[in-house]
């Protein structure tokens, strides 16, 4: 039972990503301007699209009340199980040995995580509660990953790796962490089409003006964040840091796939990290080059954190030794 619950956890955790996604790029993340309600209720309440509800100053959008009520639903449902998970592990109710330290962690983080999903609607999309929101997410479905591969079977094969090669791996998992955080940094300051339609080229220069100190600015909570407040320069600057970040991520997971390329029982996985890599630079540079789609924005993030999370079984089949 204890597996089938953590199956149906991931597939929820997937959900909460993809609706997250979702409502952030359609711009719905203050669809619900209160919380834990929505503009008082606790669904989006039955009035006319752009009612002004008393207490709130903020039209009702019924399309994006909903977008943002089904993903605190998908979120709170999560949350749950994640607890209950933590409940059997204590009871020793998982079918493998299962530490305490991790589900215990992940009953904490996804707490910390609805307090993240409070201050996005509090604070106003605040970009950098936000893009930790976003992060939150990624962390919360890895732990439950990770969690999963421990109660799998040990592999019938196992190869010792160098350390070298496993010091590289860490390497590529940082490298690739760190530029989803710089694509939700890119996102939550709708610097996505800063550089118009061009790739490689930005505004159609190779170097266009660019501010990057405005592009770390943080700026003040009491303000609304919503379509972003950065001139197109900083805007600019983000997306240019996105893209070489791209680039240093991609230059790291290929040397990553040639250097285990001789461990026969990783061999999988370096297939899927390779298709999977393919496909994310391809949908980056189509979001760019046909002005963000929203489908192609949100299998945007999908592939990321399929990709984040192919790197991450690789690290549990190298460093978790059979026994």
């Amino acid at each position: 039972m204890f597996r089938k619950i953590l199956q149906v956890s991931i597939i929820l955790a997937f959900i909460v990503v993809i609706l997250g996604a979702y409502t952030r790029l359609s711009d719905a993340g203050l669809g619900c301007p209160d919380w834990p309600g929505c503009y008082g209720q606790l669904s989006v309440p039955d009035v006319k699209d752009g009612t002004t509800i008393q207490g709130f100053s903020r039209p009702l959008e019924v399309a994006k009340g909903w977008k943002e009520m089904l993903h605190r639903y998908t979120a709170s449902t999560l949350g749950l199980i994640i607890l209950i998970l933590f409940f059997l592990v204590l009871k020793g109710k998982q079918q493998r040995h299962q530490s305490l330290k991790l589900p215990g962690f992940n009953a904490f983080f996804v707490i910390l995580q609805g307090v993240f999903g409070i201050w996005t609607v509090t604070l106003l999309v605040h970009p950098v509660i936000v893009t930790l929101h976003l992060m939150g997410g990624f962390v919360t479905t890895t732990l439950l990953i990770w969690m999963l591969l421990n109660q799998s079977k040990p592999p019938a094969i196992y190869q010792h790796t160098l350390k070298k090669h496993k010091f590289i791996l860490l390497i590529t998992l940082g490298a690739l962490s760190l530029q989803i955080a710089l694509g939700g940094w890119t996102s939550t300051n709708y610097a996505a089409l800063s550089c118009g339609e061009y790739f490689p080229k930005c505004l159609n220069v190779w170097w266009p003006d660019m501010d990057f100190s405005g592009a770390l600015y943080w700026g003040p909570f009491e303000i609304n964040y919503e379509y972003g407040i950065l001139e197109n320069p900083a805007r600019s600057a983000i997306q240019m840091i996105h893209r070489i970040g791209a680039l240093i991520t991609t230059i790291f997971i290929l040397l990553l796939i040639y250097l285990f390329r001789n461990y026969t029982h990783l061999r999988s996985n370096l297939i899927l990290i390779t298709i999977l890599l393919t496909i994310q630079i391809t949908l980056g540079i189509f979001n760019v080059v046909l002005l963000l789609p929203i489908i192609i924005a949100v299998l945007h993030n999908i592939v990321a954190l399929l990709l984040l999370l192919s790197i991450v079984k690789l690290v549990h089949k190298t460093f978790k030794v059979p026994t």
